[in-house]
């Protein structure tokens, strides 16, 4: 048989902004190591008590500073209010990310993965070169399951989370796959009119839109099925399940998400305003935390990351204050002085202290909104980390991570977690929140340091 032409990865465009891909099939000149199966689309409805589950991961940069204490105090006061709804958990190693290539601050970039950086020529601040990361993160394996419900598969916003550079390893924690990083949205302007754009539009405008898009995959369905009678049959099953997650795409259209009322409003971002300024650093975070929270409650997304700067996060904080003066020393000189510098500590803990503020912000956003008996919150597993323990030591050891939310009642909250080590690895963690989506899994990430989940985080 003569293989047909293609490019190596072939698109369809079509009108009203519909981009389908087609899978990598080997028939079409792919290698087998570029052969990926598209997202699995799942129909059922990752619920609790009929409410859907949903996942955040929430990344701030140069560690955490002081280690979290039982009862809760000095910065980690901040999220008593809701205590009782969280896990704080000490004692996970990063293990897997001390494996090279990459500098610390590089390869903890990929804790999502559980998988250490592929090689590439990415330059980390000890000179050392690294790629992209080597496998799926957690969020996008989540999205991969739960995405197709709804109108955006997963979202990630940035706050300033870019470098001047260009997207590079310490500028993303989202993986669809190995070499396949997600970028964030860090203009929450932007963010706003990609999500909320169509939310209570005119109803006869919005079926004339959704028509012009069906035509569109009525089109591409056509072609799929002339390609179909000239591949392999291994190719035809391929392309069958793209075409699958096409009609989950087309019923989407019908029900787009997002009814206005109850807790589903169309947020307002407000006037625009220099999102390169590090004086705004804070009012990005905020509009980027409100949307996010308001596209859970439309229903809009199941899925999201929420990335405070990139790694190493070389800019001031102006907008903060010690001893009654803005911060002008950038982030990650301060956490690279001994502990002796009681300013530059004192600096450090403002910052953190902010940045766990942010956190409670998101959270009380989420709990504000009521499902059943219970809230958005409690259907949610929302995680806080970072790439590194702590500025000055560069460790992946002993690394403090925040479990927020219950998944629906799969997790116990309200619990100081210290694991003594060593080397309980953090992919543990990981196959937790796995299995409290709903998605069985015996051990996520690399099989060297993937593991059981954690039965102390377990209802």
């Amino acid at each position: 048989m003569t293989k047909p032409v293609f490019p190596r990865r072939t698109f369809l465009r079509g009108l009203g902004g519909v981009s389908l891909g087609l899978p990598l099939m080997s028939s079409l000149g792919c290698s087998r190591d570029e052969q990926k199966v598209l997202e699995k689309v799942s129909s059922a409805r990752q619920a609790a008590g009929g409410f859907p589950k949903r996942f955040i991961a929430v990344y701030t940069p140069n560690g955490t500073y002081d280690p979290p204490t039982k009862p809760l105090s000095g910065m980690w006061a901040t999220l008593a209010p809701l205590q009782s709804k969280i896990n704080i958990i000490t004692g996970l190693d990063l293990t897997v990310c001390n494996q090279p290539p990459g500098e610390p601050h590089q390869t903890g970039m990929a804790m999502l993965t559980g998988r250490p950086l592929n090689p590439g020529n990415f330059v980390g601040g000890d000179g050392s070169l690294a790629g992209w990361g080597s496998g799926i993160s957690i969020d996008q394996q989540i999205a991969t399951d739960v995405g197709g419900m709804t109108k955006k598969k997963s979202l990630h916003a940035g706050v300033m989370s870019d470098r001047q550079q260009g997207t590079e390893v310490r500028t993303v924690i989202s993986y669809e796959g190995s070499d396949l990083p997600v970028a964030n949205t860090c203009d929450p302007f932007v963010m706003f009119s990609d999500v909320f754009s169509d939310l209570g539009s005119n109803p006869t405008q919005m079926a004339r839109l959704r028509a012009r898009r069906k035509s569109v995959l009525d089109v591409v369905d056509k072609r799929y099925q002339a390609i179909q009678a000239k591949v392999s049959r291994e190719d035809a099953q391929k392309l069958q399940q793209h075409l699958d997650s096409i009609r989950t795409v087309e019923k989407n259209l019908d029900n787009p998400g997002g009814v206005i009322g109850g807790s589903c409003q169309k947020p307002d971002p407000g006037a625009t305003f220099d999102i390169k300024d590090p004086a705004n650093f804070a009012a990005i975070a905020k509009i980027q935390i409100d949307l996010l929270v308001m596209a859970f409650a439309c229903d809009l997304t199941r899925v999201g990351t929420l990335q405070f700067s990139a790694a190493t996060n070389n800019r001031p904080a102006p907008f903060l204050t010690y001893n009654g003066s803005p911060i002008l020393d950038d982030e990650h000189s301060l956490s690279h002085m001994p502990d002796s510098m009681t300013d530059a500590v004192g600096k450090l803990r403002v910052i953190r202290t902010w940045y766990l503020q942010q956190f409670l912000y998101l959270l009380q956003g989420l709990d504000a909104v009521p499902e059943g008996t219970g809230t958005m919150l409690d259907n949610t597993a929302v995680l806080l980390f970072s790439e590194i323990t702590k500025g000055n030591s560069h460790s992946h050891i002993d690394m403090p991570m925040v479990l927020a939310g219950s998944a629906g009642g799969y997790f116990k909250t309200g619990q100081f977690i210290d694991y003594p080590g060593p080397d309980v690895s953090h992919t543990r963690l990981l196959t937790s929140i796995l299995n409290g989506m709903g998605i069985p899994s015996a051990g996520f990430g690399d099989p060297a340091y993937a593991g059981a989940e954690l039965s102390e985080l377990k209802a």
